[in-house]
């Protein structure tokens, strides 16, 4: 078993507690520190101590060393946050060298009590509510999955520092812990303390909470994995979810599948949030080719009977020219990294169209030239279902479009009205109807 060890009285009272009860356990520990160069010489004396600590015991020791603030800049992840990362990729490394069974780490009941208010502050679901589990399996796109026990998450800091001082134990202190610069810090100096004045045992009451909301949760998935059979077909590129069948199901249940479609798609939980998992589903009734864009590069779009989840990038990143090319009706036309098809057919034996990029329009309702190009200021068009016009930029936004994508999506467009913004949303005016006798049927493909 990996032990991690920063030399606060947390982590050091978990390494004594293990170390005593190894042999009744049956376990080998691998002492293991992460130096995030954070602060200077205290940092490398943090190393230094918990190096110090290992050897009086017995144990082996494993150290790395990574300036965090030396990162590049432009990373969109927190100080915080990175070095989080950096610390479990080299705890995993770790396990995996000694082929350990997972690694433990010193959560106390504090350190849940603040997760759960930060869950809350953040605005959270019951999965938030739970704050950490005891046990848990963290994956990750970048290394293997890694085991995490938390031993001591039913003790106390208090508990922890009067363990030390049993011991005659002298912990590191981190002083920056001390100093209201990060939203935890605030939590721990500033708003608990605040909380306990209306309740003294606040802290108590959260794990309560937590506890009911994971026998919630508990319950919730027991039924996830049947249903889930029911509703998704996954495959290479993605997963394909039936919207007839999700619409039926419980709401609880139903956020449950979205949220562990967009885990399964991102291959991680990281970055995915509450308000990703409500937007998907506010999209659910919406029409066919409507679409979403989300974290880790999932793209979501309503087909006519599935909503469907993919991590295959799309659309292509370089930017199309402003300048509009023609659309050969019928036939083929090979024009800036796409490949468009286009075939009129008779109503009455055309099939409907498959996927975000392939789309319908009655043809006798079109002006010509049939052209495409990419967005310009002040294209307006009117989404399919609306009866206002909308502008095309506050349709990218409520679509969640990145904006370095955004000039890379075909505005497809008859005469000089927009019929479809490819991969979107068709135009209300280009819509099928029950006069419509001629069918054009285009699909763009990537190329190059």
């Amino acid at each position: 078993m990996v032990v991690g060890v920063s030399g606060g009285p947390d982590s050091l009272s978990l390494l004594y507690a293990l170390h005593r009860l190894s042999p009744d356990l049956g376990l080998s520990l691998q002492v293991a520190h992460f130096n995030h160069g954070l602060r200077a010489e205290a940092s490398d004396a943090d190393a230094d101590f918990v190096a110090s600590q290992a050897e009086m015991l017995g144990l082996p020791f494993s150290t790395a060393k990574e300036h965090i603030k030396s990162r590049p800049k432009g990373h969109s992840r927190s100080l915080e946050e990175q070095a989080r990362d950096a610390r479990y990729d080299f705890l995993a490394r770790v396990a995996r060298e000694h082929n350990a069974s997972g690694v433990a780490v010193a959560h106390t009941a504090d350190d849940q009590a603040e997760t759960i208010l930060i869950h809350l502050i953040r605005g959270t679901g019951l999965r938030g509510l739970q704050g950490m589990a005891p046990t848990v399996i963290m994956r990750s796109t970048t290394r293997p999955d890694l085991t995490i026990y938390r031993p001591l998450l039913a003790a106390t800091r208090q508990q922890t520092e009067s363990y030390c001082e049993a011991l005659d134990l002298a912990p590191r202190i981190d002083h920056t812990n001390l100093l209201p610069e990060t939203l935890r810090n605030r939590i721990r100096l500033e708003l608990l303390p605040a909380l306990r004045a209306y309740n003294p045992r606040f802290s108590a009451a959260l794990l309560r909470l937590a506890d009911s909301a994971s026998l919630d949760l508990s319950f919730i998935k027991s039924h996830l994995t049947e249903t889930w059979t029911e509703v998704v077909d996954e495959s290479d590129g993605g997963l394909s979810i039936s919207r007839a069948r999700l619409s039926e199901i419980h709401p609880a249940l139903r956020r449950r599948v979205l949220s562990r479609a967009l885990e399964s798609v991102s291959g991680s939980p990281v970055d995915i949030e509450g308000i990703h998992v409500t937007s998907l589903e506010s999209i659910l009734t919406g029409d066919t080719g409507s679409g979403l864009d989300l974290p880790k590069g999932i793209r979501a779009y309503l087909d006519y009977n599935c909503l469907i989840l993919t991590n295959i990038p799309t659309p292509p990143p370089t930017p199309l020219p402003e300048e509009e090319q023609p659309i050969t009706v019928p036939g083929e036309t090979l024009l800036s990294g796409w490949k468009i098809t286009a075939s009129i057919e008779e109503a009455a034996s055309s099939e409907q169209e498959n996927g975000p990029y392939s789309a319908l329009f009655d043809m006798d309702r079109l002006a010509e030239p049939l052209t495409f190009r990419r967005r310009k200021d002040g294209d307006r068009f009117t989404p399919l279902g609306m009866s206002g016009s909308k502008k095309l930029q506050d349709f990218f936004t409520d679509a969640k479009v990145l904006r370095g994508h955004r000039d890379s999506i075909p505005i497809v467009l008859s005469g000089d009205e927009i019929i479809w913004v490819v991969g979107h949303r068709l135009a209300d005016s280009a819509r099928l109807g029950p006069t419509t006798d001629r069918i054009l049927r285009l699909t763009f493909y990537q190329v190059g």
